[in-house]
C-alpha cells in the first residue's frame, strides 16, 4: 500500500539542466535522491515532469521544470537542516549541469486527506501522476473559514469522483526557512490532486463539470489559477529502499 501520513509535510526542488537528460537523471535517482533518503522524517520521493494532459481551460500554466518531490511525516525543520550541513560540508555536491539557483518550496498541509476510489487498487505510487492547482483566495474567505469549507466539503468531494483518482490534501508554504540560495516562488495556496495512471480521463470529467456548471467555482477564488499536470519520471522510492 502507499504511504499515509499523521502530519504531512512537501518539499518541491524544481530545476533546470544543460547537456543530456540521462546524466541528470543517473545522478538524482543513483547519488540525489539516496542521500536526502536518509533525512529525518523522510517517507519517499519521486521525480515529475510537466505533462501527461493539457491543461485544463482557463488556467495560467506553471512550468518551473523538472520536480523532485520529497515527502515528509511531520516538520521538515529536521530535513532542512541535514540537507543544509550536507551542502555546506560538500558531502552534498551539485553537478556543474545543473543549472542554479533552483526554486523550491516547503509546504504543511492544512486539511486531512481524501481518499478516490483508485486509492484501495493501489499498490504503489510509481505510475502516480499529479494535478497541482494554486490559487490566491480572498483574505476574507480565508479568516472565516469560508474558503476550507468550500474546498474540503464541496470541491474536493466532487473531484474525488473524477477517474483515477488517488489522494487529495491541501497545503500552504510552510513557516520552515528555505535552503540557502534558492528562489520561493509565490504560488499561495496548493490543492494537490494524485492520480492513477494517465489523467486525461480526470481532466475531461473536470472540464466538463465545469462546463456544465455542476462545478462551481466562488468568487473568493480570484481566478484566474495556476496549474500544471505531472507525470512520473521516476518510481517512488520509500525511505529505506
Amino acid at each position: 500500500m502507499p504511504p499515509t501520513f499523521t502530519d504531512r509535510s512537501l518539499f518541491f526542488a524544481w530545476s533546470t539542466y544543460t547537456g543530456d537528460y540521462e546524466p541528470y537523471a543517473q545522478w538524482y535517482d543513483q547519488e540525489h535522491i539516496p542521500q536526502v533518503m536518509a533525512t529525518t522524517g523522510m517517507v519517499g520521493a519521486q521525480r515529475f515532469l510537466v505533462g501527461g494532459a493539457k491543461n485544463l481551460p482557463g488556467v495560467v500554466p506553471v512550468d518551473m521544470g523538472h520536480l523532485a518531490l520529497y515527502e515528509i511525516e511531520g516538520s521538515a525543520a529536521g530535513f532542512r537542516e541535514e540537507v543544509k550541513q550536507m551542502l555546506m560540508s560538500g558531502s552534498m555536491v551539485l553537478p556543474e549541469f545543473m543549472n542554479q539557483p533552483f526554486d523550491a518550496l516547503f509546504l504543511e498541509a492544512i486539511s486531512e486527506p481524501q481518499y478516490g476510489a483508485s486509492w484501495d487498487k493501489a499498490e504503489n505510487l510509481d505510475d502516480r501522476h499529479l494535478f497541482f492547482a494554486w490559487c490566491k483566495p480572498a483574505a476574507d474567505s480565508v479568516a472565516d473559514g469560508t474558503f476550507a469549507r468550500w474546498y474540503d466539503g464541496e470541491h474536493i468531494p466532487q473531484i474525488l469522483a473524477a477517474t483515477g483518482m488517488l489522494r487529495a490534501q491541501r497545503f500552504e508554504s510552510s513557516p520552515v526557512k528555505p535552503l540557502p540560495g534558492v528562489r520561493v516562488p509565490d504560488l499561495g495556496h496548493l490543492a494537490l490532486y494524485e492520480i492513477a495512471g494517465d489523467p486525461s480521463g480526470f481532466r475531461e470529467e473536470v472540464k466538463q463539470m465545469l462546463i456544465s456548471g455542476e462545478m462551481q467555482i466562488p468568487d473568493f477564488m480570484n481566478p484566474p489559477f495556476s496549474s500544471m499536470f505531472m507525470v512520473p519520471a521516476s518510481p517512488f522510492r520509500p525511505a529505506g529502499s
